[in-house]
């Protein structure tokens, strides 16, 4: 049988409507956006045309969890978890209770696409207005959004959380193996500021502040790397922790020996060869 192509998201899932009726509430966002999903998407294209029959849902899934990572202040990572463990996601995007397995990169591709072809751009603007046009709620909040900005704040909040992540990760290493040397370099903000959780960011902060908070962290990392530098130390040169920070510091700001307060010239959040991996938040 040849399969609904018209039809951008399967019928709500038996299991999934019982499981979401007996905790929410209909005034619930995503309740409202799950019972009434087919008259969002209709006449939405968002799917790639180059894309397998096999993923014919990707394109609608990948928007509205953009979305929702959006209204939240998810990274991708945390949203692959959404999708997992949370009945009101499930019960917005008509998945099974044990929805397929989906990877943080496919949701970061989605994101190029809507920053590189226009077309996607619009059909993503016009799924954003439908969305708070059918939930109250969104409207009062989310209303005269614009798609890019809404693409560039969660590649932002990966981007963050990633080079954040890098910096936990060194300073564990650093705590446990070299502690004497840590203690005489490390800055005093760092030990509220890195840590394993990875925190979600507020829709004001990703708004207003993603810029401020990448530079913040960026210049932990210049000092980190040139307090190793400065050492002489090939152990401390050689952990694997510390050239992936490396790698970071490279990628995501470019310019190895930048200034930190000439940096404005030299982040560009809005490019996506300077991820430090298309789909930034990964686990590791």
């Amino acid at each position: 049988m040849t399969p609904d192509c018209s039809k951008p998201v399967p019928s709500m899932p038996k299991e999934t409507a019982r499981a979401a009726n007996a905790i929410f509430g209909r005034s619930n966002s995503y309740i409202v956006i799950g019972d009434d999903l087919d008259a969002i998407l209709e006449g939405i294209h968002l799917q790639d045309p180059s894309a397998r029959e096999s993923e014919r849902m990707d394109g609608a899934i990948g928007a509205l969890i953009t979305f929702f990572q959006f209204i939240e202040g998810l990274t991708d990572v945390q949203a692959v978890d959404a999708v997992r463990t949370r009945i009101d996601w499930k019960f917005a995007l008509h998945l099974s209770l044990i929805p397929a397995r989906f990877h943080e990169y496919a949701f970061c591709e989605f994101r190029q696409r809507i920053l590189t072809d226009s077309i996607s751009q619009s059909e993503f603007q016009r799924l954003m207005d439908r969305l708070t046009l059918f939930v109250p709620t969104l409207q009062s909040n989310f209303q005269n959004l614009k798609s890019l900005e809404v693409v560039l704040c969660v590649c932002s909040a990966n981007r963050l959380s990633h080079a954040q992540q890098a910096m936990n990760q060194v300073l564990e290493v650093l705590a446990a193996r070299f502690p004497d040397w840590l203690r005489k370099v490390a800055l005093p903000h760092w030990y509220g500021r890195y840590s394993r959780a990875t925190p979600r960011l507020e829709v004001a902060i990703l708004l207003g502040q993603q810029r401020f908070l990448m530079e913040e962290i960026g210049a932990d990392i210049h000092h980190l790397l040139e307090k190793i530098r400065q050492s002489g130390s090939r152990e401390l040169v050689e952990l694997q922790e510390v050239k992936a920070l490396n790698q970071v510091w490279s990628q995501q700001f470019k310019v190895l020996n930048a200034v930190p307060n000439h940096w404005p010239e030299n982040l560009n959040m809005q490019d996506c060869s300077t991820c430090a991996y298309r789909g930034a938040g990964r686990r590791h």
